[in-house]
């Protein structure tokens, strides 16, 4: 890969009219996906660890009162309500652009390790970047990406050397150190991340010998060590165990395989297509195995971990041979579609919508409500003080962390229709209910007279009705 040449006029314009290109690309996917249903939790979560310098053992926002709970992401809610406090839902959105712009940031550096070219890297940051444009929110996993990408350059400038120096030994393990610590306080349910890219580099196949890498089992102990140095202790790196059953009975998107075709599978494709010309061209080394195998495996399994995919495209992308031309074929094709993303704004104040604000004006006040929520309305109310039944983060209602205030097996019937509805409303003295529409309760309620529809949410697609 040689030495990029020197730049024209025409490169200095088009590298201008990229960053603002790049620009209205990150401000219309900010404006598109903030605030989503999960910030409003973050938000009311965030604002109740700053009030009380204390993170909550109970599930405050419940109508059921002293549930246990955990708040493994705490640290990202705290930014969450602290943009909000300074600049409400707009202060949302430019958290959303500044988590993605850091995102842009850490894929260069990560590519730029790996391909050991500023303008390669740049261009393979970019292409990375757009495929990543779901994550352009402001819920931990952003974030979690970015640092992933962080410990992924240190990992890869470590090992790339057989021998280090004390300096440089202790200077590794503090940052592995580091960085674990601050998984486990930002997105502790993900502190598996960055287990798995240092267990990448623990088998080494050289030469057709095999042999374990002490330094990289030094840095899991390590890692281990630090994960829990935080508020919740050891629960934090626990929690994908306390979790794990409660997901998939409600059929979030998040914990199924992709589906196909998709952007997914698409990039699923490319990671084979740079898998096999490695391996043809035997330029594959045992760390880009293990990581290719292994993110493959994740992406097959989760959609939530698709975007582990971009690691073995930058990581594999080293092999192919790129041209002053394509560089400059790739900037023009960026610039065009950064452009493109102004119909991505037109098309946002088109479909702008007051829906929830009117919906919440809707309601009587938090204490003259006893409101039922379900699965997916249950965050849309928590900023503004109501108390709910449930919302989308059924492993926190599970016995695993509920213990014997544990509900969502009764939470899972209402959802499903498998119970008497009467009887179930009239437990808990439910007078308003927001549920989704197309829903068995959705059903129930249009169909029975003790019950008046109030408004409709299309965009949200909840049903507010009153029992009269």
């Amino acid at each position: 890969m040689g030495k990029s040449k020197s730049f024209t006029t025409t490169d200095k314009i088009s590298f201008v009219l990229l960053a603002v290109a790049l620009g209205i690309f990150a401000t219309a996917q900010a404006l598109l996906q903030n605030p989503n249903a999960d910030a409003f939790f973050l938000i009311d979560t965030g604002r109740y660890i700053v009030n009380n310098k204390a993170l909550p053992d109970t599930a405050y926002w419940l109508i059921k009162p002293d549930v246990p709970t955990i708040i493994q992401q705490w640290l990202c809610d705290v930014f969450n309500y602290a943009a909000y406090a300074a600049g409400g839902y707009t202060g949302i959105v430019i958290l959303g652009i500044i988590f993605n712009a850091f995102l842009l940031f850490c894929l260069f550096i990560y590519c730029r390790e790996i391909l050991k070219d500023n303008q390669v890297g740049f261009n393979a940051a970019v292409f990375c970047w757009i495929l990543l444009c779901g994550f352009a929110t402001t819920r931990p996993y952003s974030v979690t990406i970015s640092v992933s990408l962080l410990e992924l350059t240190l990992l890869h400038r470590f090992f790339a050397k057989e021998k280090h120096t004390k300096k440089e030994t202790l200077t590794f393990f503090g940052l592995i150190a580091l960085i674990f610590v601050f998984q486990a306080n930002w997105q502790a349910s993900n502190i598996l991340y960055p287990i798995l890219w240092i267990l990448c580099y623990v088998p080494v196949i050289k030469a057709k010998k095999f042999k374990i890498d002490l330094y990289a089992l030094a840095a899991l102990v390590i890692g281990a060590l630090f994960s829990v140095v935080s508020p919740l202790g050891i629960r934090g790196p626990m929690f994908l165990t306390y979790a794990r059953g409660s997901l998939e009975r409600f059929n979030i998107i998040e914990v199924l395989p992709p589906h196909f075709p998709s952007l997914y599978t698409v990039m699923q494709a490319i990671v084979i297509a740079l898998f096999i010309y490695a391996v043809v061209m035997k330029k594959l080394t045992s760390a880009q195995f293990f990581m290719t195998v292994g993110c493959f495996a994740m992406s097959c399994m989760f959609m939530r971990c698709c975007w582990t995919l971009v690691i073995p495209i930058g990581a594999l992308v080293v092999n192919l041979k790129f041209t002053e031309r394509s560089h400059r074929m790739m900037r023009w094709a960026y610039v065009a579609a950064g452009t493109l993303s102004i119909l991505l704004l037109l098309k946002y104040n088109m479909e702008k919508s007051d829906d929830r604000e009117i919906m919440l004006q809707s309601l009587p006040a938090p204490d003259e409500v006893t409101l039922y929520t379900d699965f997916n309305s249950g965050n849309y109310f928590l900023v503004d003080g109501y108390k709910i039944y449930y919302d989308a983060r059924p492993e926190l209602y599970d016995y695993r962390i509920a213990g014997d205030k544990a509900f969502l097996d009764e939470a899972y019937a209402a959802w499903a229709g498998n119970l008497d509805y009467a009887e179930f409303i009239d437990s808990y003295g439910f007078d308003w209910f927001a549920v989704s529409q197309n829903m068995p309760m959705d059903t129930y309620l249009a169909e029975n007279d003790d019950y008046e529809l109030v408004f409709v949410n299309q965009t949200d697609e909840i049903n507010l009705y009153k029992r009269i």
